[in-house]
């Protein structure tokens, strides 16, 4: 039987692609997205099983302890330790903390790596590829979860693994966020998978290697443990040590400079929700029980061209799903109180901005300044779906004023 894997839970980001439905005083990771619950909810959920997991180790900021502590009691998980950071460091810090920690009680621990903002649809395949990970791990190697790509996405980093029809792969290398080009050459490729950010390693091999990779880092890190302090269930890293530490991401101190790195595939209906695209793709599935702050609130305003749903709206801005049928298009047209960012999540759309005109499909985005003419497009045989987020002093209808209009209403806002 192996032994269990203590998870360090990744949750002081804060969602700056979801914007404005993420934020710093409320990041995506605590924003009750299913129902009552939230994605963090659901990562504590996910990790209690007894059987694979020890009691979690959370990382997070000092002003999300509100937060987390609403969430243990909603969900009614215990947890080993609570790391709170008096500033973000980035994953590098994130994670070697709570190994430091842990190691002082246990030096033979080995570690489950996860961010608490993703999703997952499949607990019993997510349980199967961890127990699979788990037992392939060599005491002195990283172990990587991989996501077989579904499309071509600039949103993720890649991992590129030697060609072999094995369960566990060698990792050959990372490549970067590509645009959206690359990405598809990329996903044509059997031995590319999407990294999904989650990893497993041994304690000790890893703040070994670390020291030799990062000695400055490490230093500063186990700086700020040995002079924090526990206070119940909380840990609070010393703050004038904490400062000396570099912003570093655990990929750029450790993953790509280690050669011993395996892969294990990760097939359990995986998403990070990072942006808009991947989170109104989740939302279309029939299974998922995804809600947005709007459900029931308003209604869709059907237009000559198709329609469009406000998504949700506060005081500094408002966001919309744009349905666009084929082969019509918006008036052209501009805005005096707001500017705009057009992120597009299916089909083809022909953009006019200014004296620019281009065309852009999923996951591209642009951003229209105010008193900027534009006009949005679908140049295609099938629906498109834009979500526009407005910004600026006011969003009423009433300020569109329109230079051309394919349906009369050149005068009519």
């Amino acid at each position: 039987m192996v032994s269990k894997l203590r998870p360090i839970v990744l949750a002081g980001g804060v969602g700056k692609r979801l914007w404005p439905l993420s934020t710093e005083k409320n990041p995506k990771q605590f924003i009750p997205i299913f129902k009552e619950f939230s994605l963090f909810d659901l990562t504590l959920q996910r990790l209690n099983k007894a059987s694979l997991f020890k009691q979690p180790i959370i990382v997070t900021s000092e002003k999300y302890l509100n937060k987390v502590n609403e969430s243990l009691q909603r969900t009614g998980i215990e947890v080993e330790k609570i790391i709170l950071e008096p500033e973000p460091k980035n994953t590098c810090p994130a994670i070697t903390m709570p190994v430091i920690l842990s190691l002082l009680k246990n030096s033979q621990e080995d570690f489950f790596v996860c961010p608490s903002d993703h999703y997952v649809s499949k607990n019993k395949n997510f349980y199967e590829s961890c127990l699979l990970a788990r037992k392939n791990l060599n005491e002195s190697g990283l172990m990587l979860m991989g996501i077989q790509p579904e499309h071509p996405s600039t949103e993720y980093g890649y991992i590129l693994t030697e060609e072999n029809q094995n369960s566990i792969k060698k990792v050959k290398s990372f490549i970067e966020k590509p645009d959206l080009k690359d990405a598809k050459n990329l996903i044509k490729k059997n031995n590319v998978y999407w990294n999904s950010g989650m990893f497993i390693f041994n304690g000790s091999w890893f703040l070994e290697t670390l020291k030799s990779l990062e000695p400055l880092a490490y230093k500063n890190i186990f700086k700020a443990i040995e002079s924090g302090k526990n206070k119940s269930k909380y840990f609070y890293p010393e703050k004038r040590s904490f400062s000396k530490i570099s912003s570093i991401s655990f990929d750029k101190a450790f993953a790509e400079k280690e050669s011993n790195i395996l892969m294990a595939t990760l097939d359990a209906g995986w998403s990070d929700l990072g942006s808009w695209l991947s989170l109104s793709a989740l939302q279309k599935l029939p299974s998922s029980a995804m809600t947005l702050y709007s459900e029931g609130l308003y209604e869709r305003c059907e237009k000559p061209w198709g329609f469009y749903e406000i998504l949700m709206e506060t005081n500094l801005s408002k966001v919309k799903l744009i349905s666009v049928f084929p082969n019509q298009k918006l008036s052209l047209q501009k805005h005096k109180y707001r500017a705009e960012t057009w992120y597009v999540i299916s089909g083809t759309a022909k953009v006019t901005k200014g004296n620019e005109r281009f065309t852009m499909q999923a996951g591209d985005s642009v951003i229209i300044d105010k008193n900027q003419i534009h006009r949005l497009e679908n140049i295609a045989e099938e629906p498109l779906e834009v979500i526009e987020i407005q910004t600026g002093s006011y969003f009423g209808e009433d300020d569109i004023v329109r230079l051309e209009d394919t349906y009369g209403r050149a005068d009519i806002y």
